[in-house]
């Protein structure tokens, strides 16, 4: 009977070791920290710039956006194409975002997924002005791990009001 038990968690164990072994090792979390916190750092230069072209692989392609003044835009092309048609339409209109010094939380979620949340400005120059502050919102967004790089999956960005 002990030699059948034995035998029986052989049985079960074995099994879950190797593929506990087979799993790919994932980067610890202060790696992925820093991955996905020069990822949005590379998204926010891209909106900041209106280069659209460099945004595009930093979203995946099932992006949804949920804005509270704007609604939800869905696809990767989608969200260009919105940008392209709003805040980057008009060259005499420059929308610089930056975020809230202090505000900007990481949170890793298991699956390869993690979010950044916090508060973020809107300043704006227009032809001839000064650059004045323009509003103020909190943001969320979630980050996956798609094909080895680090893309927003999800955004939300809300509580809009002057800043």
């Amino acid at each position: 009977m002990r030699r059948l038990a034995s035998l029986l968690i052989l049985t079960l164990w074995l099994p879950a070791m190797a593929a506990s072994a087979a799993q790919p090792t994932r980067p610890s979390s202060s790696a992925d920290e820093a991955a996905v916190r020069a990822a949005d750092t590379r998204y926010w230069q891209t909106f900041n710039s209106c280069d659209l072209a460099a945004m595009a692989p930093l979203v995946t392609a099932d992006v949804e956006f949920y804005h509270d003044k704007g609604g939800l835009t869905t696809t990767r092309q989608g969200v260009i194409d919105s940008f392209r048609k709003g805040p980057c339409a008009d060259p005499g209109m420059k929308l610089r975002r930056e975020a809230v010094p202090g505000s900007v939380q990481f949170h890793p979620m298991a699956g390869g997924f993690a979010l950044i949340t916090g508060s973020h400005r809107f300043y704006v120059t227009r032809r001839g002005e000064p650059e004045h502050l323009d509003g103020e919102a909190s943001f969320a967004a979630l980050w996956q791990l798609d094909h080895g790089s680090w893309r927003m999956r999800r955004i939300l960005s809300y509580d809009h009001h002057p800043g």
